[in-house]
Protein backbone atom coordinates (compact mmCIF):
# COMPACT_ATOMS: atom_id res chain seq x y z
CA UNK A 1 0.00 0.00 0.00
CA UNK A 2 1.48 3.40 -0.92
CA UNK A 3 1.60 6.56 1.03
CA UNK A 4 -1.33 7.74 -0.33
CA UNK A 5 -3.92 5.00 -0.59
CA UNK A 6 -6.47 5.09 1.80
CA UNK A 7 -9.39 2.81 3.00
CA UNK A 8 -12.74 4.00 3.61
CA UNK A 9 -15.40 1.45 5.51
CA UNK A 10 -18.59 2.47 6.93
CA UNK A 11 -20.08 1.47 10.65
CA UNK A 12 -23.62 0.13 10.94
CA UNK A 13 -24.14 3.35 12.76
CA UNK A 14 -23.34 4.97 9.42
CA UNK A 15 -20.09 6.81 10.74
CA UNK A 16 -17.32 7.06 7.85
CA UNK A 17 -14.24 5.46 8.91
CA UNK A 18 -11.20 6.72 6.80
CA UNK A 19 -7.58 5.20 7.31
CA UNK A 20 -4.23 6.55 5.49
CA UNK A 21 -1.77 4.22 6.74
CA UNK A 22 1.42 6.16 6.61
CA UNK A 23 4.40 3.21 7.26
CA UNK A 24 7.37 5.86 7.25
CA UNK A 25 5.87 7.87 10.34
CA UNK A 26 5.62 6.88 13.69
CA UNK A 27 2.74 9.16 15.00
CA UNK A 28 -0.82 8.65 14.26
CA UNK A 29 -3.53 11.45 13.84
CA UNK A 30 -7.05 10.33 14.87
CA UNK A 31 -9.65 13.16 13.96
CA UNK A 32 -13.33 13.04 14.15
CA UNK A 33 -14.93 15.74 11.64
CA UNK A 34 -18.50 16.74 11.36
CA UNK A 35 -20.38 18.22 8.58
CA UNK A 36 -21.66 22.03 10.62
CA UNK A 37 -20.59 24.76 11.53
CA UNK A 38 -21.07 28.91 11.44
CA UNK A 39 -23.45 28.50 8.22
CA UNK A 40 -25.75 26.08 9.43
CA UNK A 41 -26.72 28.37 12.82
CA UNK A 42 -28.91 31.31 13.48
CA UNK A 43 -28.96 34.60 14.57
CA UNK A 44 -30.04 33.36 17.66
CA UNK A 45 -27.36 30.94 19.01
CA UNK A 46 -24.60 32.44 16.38
CA UNK A 47 -21.08 31.14 17.34
CA UNK A 48 -22.26 27.95 18.78
CA UNK A 49 -20.38 25.91 16.47
CA UNK A 50 -17.05 27.17 18.02
CA UNK A 51 -18.42 27.75 21.69
CA UNK A 52 -19.12 24.16 21.58
CA UNK A 53 -15.32 23.39 20.33
CA UNK A 54 -14.40 24.25 23.59
CA UNK A 55 -16.92 22.69 25.45
CA UNK A 56 -16.36 18.99 23.82
CA UNK A 57 -12.77 20.15 26.20
CA UNK A 58 -14.46 21.30 29.22
CA UNK A 59 -15.18 17.57 30.76
CA UNK A 60 -17.02 14.04 30.02
CA UNK A 61 -17.67 11.28 32.23
CA UNK A 62 -13.75 9.68 32.17
CA UNK A 63 -12.33 12.77 31.62
CA UNK A 64 -14.21 15.02 33.96
CA UNK A 65 -12.24 18.16 32.90
CA UNK A 66 -9.69 20.62 30.58
CA UNK A 67 -7.03 18.82 33.34
CA UNK A 68 -7.46 15.43 32.93
CA UNK A 69 -7.57 15.76 28.92
CA UNK A 70 -4.64 17.72 28.93
CA UNK A 71 -2.83 15.81 31.24
CA UNK A 72 -3.56 11.96 29.29
CA UNK A 73 -2.42 13.48 26.22
CA UNK A 74 0.56 15.59 27.09
CA UNK A 75 1.81 12.59 29.43
CA UNK A 76 2.60 10.84 26.26
CA UNK A 77 3.79 13.24 24.26
CA UNK A 78 0.72 14.13 22.54
CA UNK A 79 -0.53 17.02 20.73
CA UNK A 80 -4.69 17.68 20.85
CA UNK A 81 -6.75 20.66 18.98
CA UNK A 82 -9.71 21.72 17.39
CA UNK A 83 -10.92 24.13 14.56
CA UNK A 84 -14.34 25.05 13.47
CA UNK A 85 -15.01 26.93 10.20
CA UNK A 86 -17.87 28.04 8.34
CA UNK A 87 -19.03 24.27 7.35
CA UNK A 88 -16.51 21.99 8.80
CA UNK A 89 -15.39 21.32 12.47
CA UNK A 90 -13.32 18.90 13.80
CA UNK A 91 -10.95 17.62 17.03
CA UNK A 92 -7.73 15.63 16.69
CA UNK A 93 -5.11 14.20 18.58
CA UNK A 94 -2.11 13.10 17.58
CA UNK A 95 0.61 10.75 19.22
CA UNK A 96 3.04 8.02 19.36
CA UNK A 97 1.05 4.91 17.18
CA UNK A 98 2.18 3.10 20.24
CA UNK A 99 -0.34 5.26 22.12
CA UNK A 100 -3.46 5.58 19.31
CA UNK A 101 -5.99 3.85 21.92
CA UNK A 102 -5.75 7.09 23.81
CA UNK A 103 -6.50 9.22 21.34
CA UNK A 104 -9.48 7.33 20.67
CA UNK A 105 -10.57 6.69 24.47
CA UNK A 106 -9.92 10.50 24.82
CA UNK A 107 -12.01 11.99 21.75
CA UNK A 108 -14.60 9.38 22.05
CA UNK A 109 -15.14 10.82 25.50
CA UNK A 110 -15.54 14.13 24.81
CA UNK A 111 -17.46 13.68 21.98
CA UNK A 112 -19.84 11.42 22.68
CA UNK A 113 -20.05 12.01 26.75
CA UNK A 114 -19.52 15.83 27.09
CA UNK A 115 -21.29 16.94 30.13
CA UNK A 116 -22.02 20.68 28.80
CA UNK A 117 -21.57 21.72 33.31
CA UNK A 118 -23.48 25.05 33.43
CA UNK A 119 -20.70 26.63 35.62
CA UNK A 120 -18.24 25.66 32.79
CA UNK A 121 -20.51 27.09 30.37
CA UNK A 122 -20.45 30.60 31.91
CA UNK A 123 -17.02 29.96 32.78
CA UNK A 124 -16.39 29.68 29.22
CA UNK A 125 -18.14 32.78 27.95
CA UNK A 126 -15.15 34.96 29.05
CA UNK A 127 -12.89 33.29 27.70
CA UNK A 128 -14.52 33.52 23.99
CA UNK A 129 -15.44 36.82 24.91
CA UNK A 130 -11.47 37.93 25.30
CA UNK A 131 -11.25 35.66 22.08
CA UNK A 132 -12.87 37.64 20.02
CA UNK A 133 -11.85 41.15 21.62
CA UNK A 134 -8.23 39.56 20.63
CA UNK A 135 -9.29 39.15 17.01
CA UNK A 136 -10.63 42.51 16.85
CA UNK A 137 -7.61 44.15 18.73
CA UNK A 138 -5.29 42.94 15.59
CA UNK A 139 -5.81 44.89 12.47
CA UNK A 140 -5.16 41.77 10.07
CA UNK A 141 -7.76 39.65 11.93
CA UNK A 142 -10.35 42.40 11.97
CA UNK A 143 -9.56 44.05 8.02
CA UNK A 144 -10.31 39.80 7.03
CA UNK A 145 -13.66 39.38 9.41
CA UNK A 146 -14.52 42.80 8.20
CA UNK A 147 -14.42 41.66 4.40
CA UNK A 148 -16.04 38.29 5.20
CA UNK A 149 -18.82 40.55 6.75
CA UNK A 150 -19.00 42.92 4.06
CA UNK A 151 -18.70 40.67 0.97
CA UNK A 152 -21.08 38.00 1.46
CA UNK A 153 -23.42 40.64 3.54
CA UNK A 154 -25.90 39.79 6.33
CA UNK A 155 -26.53 36.15 6.29
CA UNK A 156 -24.81 32.70 7.78
CA UNK A 157 -22.35 33.05 5.55
CA UNK A 158 -21.29 36.44 6.30
CA UNK A 159 -21.36 36.05 9.74
CA UNK A 160 -18.44 35.47 12.31
CA UNK A 161 -17.52 32.41 13.25
CA UNK A 162 -17.11 33.42 16.78
CA UNK A 163 -20.22 34.94 16.96
CA UNK A 164 -21.18 38.19 18.67
CA UNK A 165 -21.01 39.02 22.14
CA UNK A 166 -24.44 39.28 23.28
CA UNK A 167 -25.16 35.74 21.84
CA UNK A 168 -21.75 34.21 23.22
CA UNK A 169 -23.52 35.47 26.77
CA UNK A 170 -26.51 34.45 26.16
CA UNK A 171 -26.64 30.23 25.04
CA UNK A 172 -27.77 27.79 27.61
CA UNK A 173 -27.06 24.26 28.25
CA UNK A 174 -30.38 23.16 26.13
CA UNK A 175 -28.94 24.94 23.35
CA UNK A 176 -25.75 23.06 23.04
CA UNK A 177 -27.51 19.70 23.72
CA UNK A 178 -30.17 20.40 21.04
CA UNK A 179 -27.09 21.44 18.64
CA UNK A 180 -25.08 18.53 18.96
CA UNK A 181 -28.02 15.74 18.78
CA UNK A 182 -28.90 17.69 15.67
CA UNK A 183 -25.49 17.53 14.10
CA UNK A 184 -22.91 15.25 15.81
CA UNK A 185 -24.56 11.97 14.37
CA UNK A 186 -22.85 9.02 12.88
CA UNK A 187 -24.39 9.88 8.93
CA UNK A 188 -23.20 13.50 9.63
CA UNK A 189 -19.26 12.68 10.71
CA UNK A 190 -16.17 10.98 9.45
CA UNK A 191 -13.37 9.60 11.56
CA UNK A 192 -9.89 9.58 10.23
CA UNK A 193 -6.99 7.58 11.15
CA UNK A 194 -3.50 8.86 9.30
CA UNK A 195 -0.29 7.66 10.28
CA UNK A 196 1.08 4.51 11.29
CA UNK A 197 -1.82 2.69 11.84
CA UNK A 198 -3.57 -0.42 9.51
CA UNK A 199 -7.43 -0.51 8.58
CA UNK A 200 -8.21 -3.28 10.46
CA UNK A 201 -6.72 -1.76 13.46
CA UNK A 202 -9.18 1.33 12.66
CA UNK A 203 -11.90 0.33 12.17
CA UNK A 204 -11.29 -1.94 15.23
CA UNK A 205 -11.21 1.06 17.69
CA UNK A 206 -13.63 2.92 15.66
CA UNK A 207 -16.46 0.21 16.44
CA UNK A 208 -14.97 0.09 20.38
CA UNK A 209 -15.25 3.43 20.93
CA UNK A 210 -17.45 5.49 19.00
CA UNK A 211 -20.90 4.03 19.18
CA UNK A 212 -22.22 6.97 17.94
CA UNK A 213 -25.80 7.76 17.75
CA UNK A 214 -27.53 6.88 14.02
CA UNK A 215 -28.46 9.66 12.37
CA UNK A 216 -29.21 11.44 9.21
CA UNK A 217 -26.53 13.20 6.91
CA UNK A 218 -25.73 16.65 6.30
CA UNK A 219 -28.69 19.39 7.38
CA UNK A 220 -29.23 21.76 5.17
CA UNK A 221 -27.08 24.78 5.68
CA UNK A 222 -28.20 28.28 5.02
CA UNK A 223 -28.34 28.70 1.02
CA UNK A 224 -26.45 31.81 0.05
CA UNK A 225 -28.13 34.68 -1.35
CA UNK A 226 -25.97 37.11 -3.62
CA UNK A 227 -26.87 40.71 -1.80
CA UNK A 228 -26.17 44.33 -2.39
CA UNK A 229 -24.30 46.91 -1.06
CA UNK A 230 -21.79 49.18 -1.28
CA UNK A 231 -18.27 48.76 -2.83
CA UNK A 232 -16.07 49.90 -0.07
CA UNK A 233 -16.35 49.64 3.85
CA UNK A 234 -13.94 51.01 6.36
CA UNK A 235 -13.15 49.99 9.78
CA UNK A 236 -11.99 53.24 11.02
CA UNK A 237 -8.67 52.02 13.68
CA UNK A 238 -5.84 54.23 15.04
CA UNK A 239 -3.10 52.04 13.56
CA UNK A 240 0.74 52.66 12.25
CA UNK A 241 -0.08 50.66 9.08
CA UNK A 242 -3.24 50.34 6.48
CA UNK A 243 -4.86 46.99 5.71
CA UNK A 244 -7.01 46.43 2.85
CA UNK A 245 -8.77 43.61 1.69
CA UNK A 246 -10.64 42.96 -1.84
CA UNK A 247 -12.37 40.27 -3.62
CA UNK A 248 -14.19 39.18 -6.21
CA UNK A 249 -16.94 36.28 -6.13
CA UNK A 250 -15.95 33.01 -7.65
CA UNK A 251 -17.61 29.17 -7.28
CA UNK A 252 -17.93 26.90 -5.51
CA UNK A 253 -15.42 24.40 -3.49
CA UNK A 254 -16.64 21.54 -6.26
CA UNK A 255 -16.57 23.87 -9.87
CA UNK A 256 -14.11 22.69 -12.16
CA UNK A 257 -12.87 26.58 -12.55
CA UNK A 258 -11.12 25.33 -9.00
CA UNK A 259 -7.65 24.62 -10.61
CA UNK A 260 -7.31 27.08 -12.81
CA UNK A 261 -8.08 29.65 -9.59
CA UNK A 262 -5.81 27.56 -7.42
CA UNK A 263 -3.07 28.56 -9.55
CA UNK A 264 -4.14 32.00 -10.70
CA UNK A 265 -3.65 32.83 -6.83
CA UNK A 266 -0.62 31.75 -7.00
CA UNK A 267 0.62 33.52 -9.58
CA UNK A 268 -1.26 36.30 -8.51
CA UNK A 269 -0.37 36.69 -4.82
CA UNK A 270 0.67 33.36 -3.63
CA UNK A 271 4.14 32.89 -3.41
CA UNK A 272 7.16 35.57 -3.44
CA UNK A 273 7.78 35.01 -7.02
CA UNK A 274 4.40 36.53 -7.76
CA UNK A 275 3.33 39.33 -9.78
CA UNK A 276 1.63 40.92 -6.61
CA UNK A 277 4.44 40.78 -4.54
CA UNK A 278 7.32 42.00 -7.13
CA UNK A 279 5.49 44.89 -8.07
CA UNK A 280 3.58 45.98 -5.03
CA UNK A 281 6.39 45.03 -2.47
CA UNK A 282 9.50 44.36 -4.41
CA UNK A 283 9.40 47.23 -6.63
CA UNK A 284 7.41 49.53 -5.07
CA UNK A 285 7.65 48.99 -1.70
CA UNK A 286 4.37 49.67 -0.85
CA UNK A 287 3.28 46.87 1.51
CA UNK A 288 4.74 44.46 4.01
CA UNK A 289 2.53 41.31 2.92
CA UNK A 290 0.88 41.50 0.15
CA UNK A 291 -0.96 38.15 -1.10
CA UNK A 292 -4.20 36.53 -2.49
CA UNK A 293 -6.22 33.66 -1.60
CA UNK A 294 -9.76 31.60 -2.54
CA UNK A 295 -11.85 31.39 0.35
CA UNK A 296 -14.12 28.62 -1.13
CA UNK A 297 -17.50 26.86 0.41
CA UNK A 298 -19.95 24.41 -0.82
CA UNK A 299 -21.81 26.70 -3.42
CA UNK A 300 -19.69 30.22 -3.05
CA UNK A 301 -16.56 31.57 -3.05
CA UNK A 302 -13.95 34.68 -2.75
CA UNK A 303 -10.58 35.44 -4.65
CA UNK A 304 -9.24 37.89 -2.64
CA UNK A 305 -6.39 40.43 -2.28
CA UNK A 306 -4.96 41.28 0.70
CA UNK A 307 -2.39 43.92 2.01
CA UNK A 308 -0.74 45.55 4.86
CA UNK A 309 0.46 49.05 3.53
CA UNK A 310 1.94 52.24 4.53
CA UNK A 311 -0.56 54.41 5.99
CA UNK A 312 0.16 57.43 3.10
CA UNK A 313 0.07 55.37 0.00
CA UNK A 314 -3.33 52.95 0.74
CA UNK A 315 -4.21 55.02 -2.43
CA UNK A 316 -1.22 53.90 -4.77
CA UNK A 317 -1.29 50.28 -3.31
CA UNK A 318 -5.16 49.75 -4.24
CA UNK A 319 -4.50 51.39 -7.58
CA UNK A 320 -1.53 49.02 -7.90
CA UNK A 321 -3.65 45.95 -7.29
CA UNK A 322 -6.25 46.56 -9.63
CA UNK A 323 -3.58 47.96 -12.58
CA UNK A 324 -2.05 44.04 -12.16
CA UNK A 325 -5.59 42.52 -11.86
CA UNK A 326 -6.06 44.73 -15.05
CA UNK A 327 -3.12 43.26 -17.02
CA UNK A 328 -4.21 39.80 -16.02
CA UNK A 329 -7.33 40.04 -17.25
CA UNK A 330 -6.40 41.70 -20.96
CA UNK A 331 -2.73 40.43 -21.28
CA UNK A 332 -3.07 36.98 -19.75
CA UNK A 333 -0.23 34.66 -18.26
CA UNK A 334 3.75 33.43 -19.82
CA UNK A 335 3.80 29.52 -20.09
CA UNK A 336 6.41 29.97 -17.41
CA UNK A 337 4.19 31.21 -14.59
CA UNK A 338 1.78 28.80 -15.56
CA UNK A 339 4.36 26.16 -15.10
CA UNK A 340 5.91 27.61 -12.03
CA UNK A 341 2.76 28.29 -10.41
CA UNK A 342 1.22 24.58 -11.00
CA UNK A 343 4.84 23.28 -9.41
CA UNK A 344 4.84 25.52 -6.75
CA UNK A 345 1.65 23.96 -5.80
CA UNK A 346 2.01 20.25 -6.45
CA UNK A 347 5.39 20.65 -4.66
CA UNK A 348 3.73 22.51 -1.59
CA UNK A 349 1.11 19.46 -1.23
CA UNK A 350 3.75 16.82 -1.20
CA UNK A 351 5.76 18.77 1.96
CA UNK A 352 1.94 19.02 3.53
CA UNK A 353 1.53 15.34 3.00
CA UNK A 354 4.48 14.78 5.16
CA UNK A 355 2.39 15.60 8.33
CA UNK A 356 -0.11 12.65 9.16
CA UNK A 357 -2.63 15.71 10.38
CA UNK A 358 -2.85 17.36 7.00
CA UNK A 359 -3.72 14.03 5.63
CA UNK A 360 -6.42 12.78 8.19
CA UNK A 361 -7.96 16.81 7.40
CA UNK A 362 -7.06 16.24 3.33
CA UNK A 363 -9.58 13.11 3.33
CA UNK A 364 -12.02 13.77 5.97
CA UNK A 365 -12.95 17.17 4.35
CA UNK A 366 -14.08 16.05 1.33
CA UNK A 367 -15.94 12.45 2.75
CA UNK A 368 -18.06 14.69 5.24
CA UNK A 369 -19.11 17.32 2.91
CA UNK A 370 -19.72 15.77 -0.28
CA UNK A 371 -19.54 12.22 0.68
CA UNK A 372 -16.31 11.00 -1.44
CA UNK A 373 -12.73 11.69 -0.86
CA UNK A 374 -10.33 14.03 -3.59
CA UNK A 375 -6.62 12.05 -3.20
CA UNK A 376 -3.31 14.06 -3.65
CA UNK A 377 -3.26 12.45 -7.08
CA UNK A 378 -6.19 13.74 -8.31
CA UNK A 379 -5.24 16.71 -7.04
CA UNK A 380 -2.09 16.77 -8.86
CA UNK A 381 -4.00 15.59 -11.80
CA UNK A 382 -6.31 18.41 -12.18
CA UNK A 383 -3.92 20.82 -11.60
CA UNK A 384 -2.05 18.99 -14.46
CA UNK A 385 -5.21 19.69 -16.90
CA UNK A 386 -5.15 23.47 -16.14
CA UNK A 387 -3.75 24.54 -19.86
CA UNK A 388 -2.74 28.17 -20.95
CA UNK A 389 -6.15 29.14 -21.90
CA UNK A 390 -7.83 27.94 -18.83
CA UNK A 391 -5.55 30.21 -16.91
CA UNK A 392 -6.23 33.39 -18.78
CA UNK A 393 -9.73 32.56 -19.32
CA UNK A 394 -10.21 32.41 -15.33
CA UNK A 395 -8.70 35.98 -14.89
CA UNK A 396 -10.85 37.22 -17.93
CA UNK A 397 -13.97 36.69 -16.74
CA UNK A 398 -13.28 36.35 -12.73
CA UNK A 399 -10.83 39.70 -12.10
CA UNK A 400 -14.28 41.67 -13.17
CA UNK A 401 -13.80 45.11 -11.25
CA UNK A 402 -18.02 45.41 -11.90
CA UNK A 403 -17.88 42.53 -9.11
CA UNK A 404 -15.42 43.50 -7.09
CA UNK A 405 -16.09 44.54 -2.89
CA UNK A 406 -12.88 46.09 -1.39
CA UNK A 407 -13.06 46.57 3.01
CA UNK A 408 -10.01 48.94 4.15
CA UNK A 409 -9.05 49.43 7.82
CA UNK A 410 -7.12 52.41 9.08
CA UNK A 411 -6.93 56.04 9.99
CA UNK A 412 -8.86 57.39 7.73
CA UNK A 413 -11.75 59.46 7.41
CA UNK A 414 -13.63 58.21 4.58
CA UNK A 415 -13.54 55.54 2.08
CA UNK A 416 -14.43 57.21 -1.18
CA UNK A 417 -10.76 58.47 -2.57
CA UNK A 418 -10.03 54.73 -2.46
CA UNK A 419 -13.12 53.19 -3.79
CA UNK A 420 -12.15 55.31 -6.86
CA UNK A 421 -8.91 53.42 -7.33
CA UNK A 422 -11.26 49.90 -8.04
CA UNK A 423 -12.72 51.66 -11.02
CA UNK A 424 -8.98 51.88 -12.79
Amino acid sequence: MSQHDYVKHVLPSGLRVITVPMPSTRSVTILIMAAVGSRYETRQINGISHFMEHMFFKGAEKYPDTMAVASAIEGVGGLFNAFTSEERVAYYVKLSSGKVELAYDVLSDMLLRSKFDPEEIDRERGVIVEEIRMYNDDPMSCVQNGFKEHFFGDQPLGWDVAGPEAVINSVQREDFIKYRDLHYTAGNCVLAAAGDITPSRAQELAEKYFPIQPGAGKAPAAPYRPLEGQRSRLIKKKTEQGHFVLGFPIPGEEDPIQPALKILSTVMGGAMSSRLFHEIRERRGLAYYIGSSRRVFTDTGAFVISAGVNVNKMEEAVECVMQELGKAATDGFTADELTRGRENLKGGLDLSLENSMTQANLYAGREVVYGKVKTPAQIVAELDAVTLDGLNAAAREYFNRGRVKMTLLGPYDGVERFDRKLEG
